[in-house]
């Protein structure tokens, strides 16, 4: 037999505009609404959609009209999702002071294994350890240590980037206050959508309910903060091999002056050189000059004192 198979978007409201109010005369076809196909694949959202309507119908038949306390339940809902929105930009800035941490490092040529930024770290432990509610703890040691630095007095980097650091108190703080709050109103949505359901038998599958969105906001926020931390190290990974390629940069560079300054001094070595040779030739040039003309003189004076001589024979012979 022939299966005629139709696909509409959307939902009942657009059946009836193409003629199909009566589901009696879709009899003998197979009829799929694009509009319920993701909850076809979706069998956690399917039932938690369909626990929500039949406890909402429940609750009419009930209690009646009852949309005032709908409201406030819209009302913690939005509360919730500003909660969410202020610790996400809150995590944001957080993630921004860290950065302008790591850059600040890497201006001042502060090596990550080196004793200043140990020390900083160590100072760091300190400040958290002091944070209401922290479960970290210090050694005797590292008590021991702390005193020493401060005693030795903090440098110029470990004062800027502990400054930064604590510059982020607020955001903390923030944080602290939006997820106690987003806890209250969650814990009070729970204990209203209870309260309405405690006569109602279905209030087992309302429990179900509670109990898969909280495992699903307990998942999401597990999903952020790992997303957070690996958006983080990446990075970081990235700043690294950066601030490593400018040192091979930098030294590729030091070591093409280095070269161009020892040409530079060959080449001045060598036109010192032919200065001075010129200078030796030059004066050479002279000094033969002066024994040419010197010798000249002698042999001119010779020569009168030879013309003398043979006169004076001439002389003596007559």
């Amino acid at each position: 037999m022939k299966v005629n198979q139709t696909i509409f978007m959307g939902d009942d409201s657009l059946r009836a505009r193409h003629g199909h109010e009566n589901p009696k005369e879709d009899q003998g076809r197979k009829t799929i609404f694009a509009g319920g196909l993701k909850k076809v694949l979706d069998p956690i959202q399917e039932k938690r959609e369909q626990a929500q309507k039949q406890a909402m119908k429940i609750v009419g038949d009930t209690w009646g009209n009852d949309q005032k306390l709908d409201d406030d339940l819209d009302n913690r809902r939005e509360k919730v999702k500003e909660c969410q929105e202020k610790i996400g930009a809150a995590n944001d800035e957080l993630m921004e002071i860290k950065n302008r941490r790591i850059q600040l490092r890497e201006d001042m040529g502060i090596a990550e294994d080196s004793e200043e930024e140990q020390d900083l770290k160590l100072l760091e432990k300190e400040i958290d350890s002091y944070k209401s509610g922290s479960d970290i703890h210090l050694t005797k040691e590292e008590r021991e240590r702390i005193a020493q630095i401060k005693a030795k007095g903090l440098t110029g980097y470990q004062e800027r980037s502990l400054a930064m650091k604590n510059g982020g108190a607020l955001y903390e703080t923030e944080i602290n206050e939006a997820s106690r709050e987003m806890q209250g109103e969650n814990a009070a949505i729970k204990s209203i959508e209870l309260e309405r359901l405690k006569k109602d038998p279905m209030v087992g599958a309302q429990k179900a309910k509670d109990e898969i969105l909280e495992q699903a906001s307990d998942q999401i926020v597990g999903m952020l903060m790992e997303e957070a931390k690996d958006k983080i190290d990446e990075e970081m990974e990235e700043k690294k091999d950066a601030a490593e390629e400018a040192e091979e940069k930098k030294e590729e560079e030091e070591e093409r002056a280095e070269k161009q300054d020892e040409k530079k001094a060959k080449e001045e070595q060598l036109r010192d050189q032919i200065k001075a040779s010129t200078e030796l030739m030059t004066k050479s040039d002279e000094l033969l000059d002066d024994v040419q003309k010197e010798v000249k003189k002698i042999l001119d004076e010779m020569k009168l004192l030879e013309e003398d001589l043979k006169g004076a024979a001439v002389d003596t012979a007559g």
